[in-house]
């Protein structure tokens, strides 16, 4: 009769074992290991550590080539420049260099219009100023010497502000009626003439009388003058008067006629007061 076989002892228990009273976690499903996964996803293999790089931009690479800054607007044309012309062309020439001055600072790398306006003015202003000078020059050279008694002793150019009684001029024949005369070619008495200066007196008048006015006031008071200055100038037949007198603008600060006794034909040599009769 065979022995009955030994139990097998129990085994001993894993001491790394869950225990029993734990119950066993099902293992998850597709849908939460898929969302397991989504959530921490595994790390990327076989990328190329980057060192030093340049941190990148988030809205995309940076432009390779440089930006060029935008250009300012060009605005209308500068106020000064025009009046910058304006004035230069009329003669203004005080204005016309401010206002230059102005107006080529702000046209300056072409911020706005106009710059050859304001230079153009300057030009036109710079002729104006040397014409003016030219002129001063002139007038002091060319006008004729006098001695100490205030005879001319040398022709020249004689301002019609300047004639005095005694002098002796050419140029009236030339002269048309009604004309602006601002100067007449004088020289002394001893040479041919066409007229000479006699006498001078202040028009009456506080507006402006025209000039039928002014001629009646000459033709009377000229007249007059000219019996007391020489009698036998009056009395000659070939001596007739021509009056120098101021216009409506120049009446308010000079109202000064002069006058002037003239040959009809030919010329006169030597003064009214010397001739024979006189």
């Amino acid at each position: 009769m065979s022995e009955p076989e030994a139990p097998t002892p129990p085994a001993e228990p894993n001491p790394y074992a869950t225990p029993a009273t734990t119950p066993a976690m099902p293992p998850p499903s597709y849908d939460e290991h898929r969302a397991a996964t989504a959530q921490q996803p595994y790390p990327q293999f076989g990328a190329y550590a980057q060192y030093g790089g340049q941190p990148q931009q988030p809205y995309g690479p940076p432009n390779p080539w440089p930006v060029t800054p935008q250009p300012e607007r060009i605005q209308g044309t500068n106020g000064f420049a025009v009046a910058t012309l304006v004035f230069g062309i009329i003669g203004g020439i005080p204005l016309a260099i401010i206002f230059g001055v102005i107006a080529l600072g702000r046209t300056a790398n072409g911020r706005q219009q106009g710059r050859g306006m304001a230079v153009a003015g300057l030009v036109c202003a710079g002729l104006w100023l040397t014409g003016m000078v030219a002129a001063g020059v002139y007038a002091a050279v060319a006008e004729p010497d006098r001695d100490d008694s205030g005879r001319i002793t040398e022709e020249g150019e004689l301002s019609t502000y300047d004639v005095e009684i005694g002098d002796c001029l050419n140029g009236l024949r030339d002269v048309e009626a009604d004309a602006a005369i601002t100067s007449l070619p004088a020289v002394p008495c001893t040479e041919p003439h066409e007229g000479e200066v006699y006498a001078s007196f202040e028009l009456t008048g506080d507006d402006y009388p025209g000039v039928d006015g002014i001629v009646a006031q000459g033709d009377e008071r000229c007249a007059e003058a000219l019996l007391t200055y020489s009698t036998r100038a009056y009395e000659d037949q070939n001596v007739g008067l021509f009056y120098l007198y101021p216009d409506e603008l120049g009446w308010p600060q000079d109202r000064t006629m002069v006058c002037i006794a003239v040959a009809l034909e030919g010329t006169l040599t030597g003064s009214l007061t010397e001739r024979p009769g006189t």
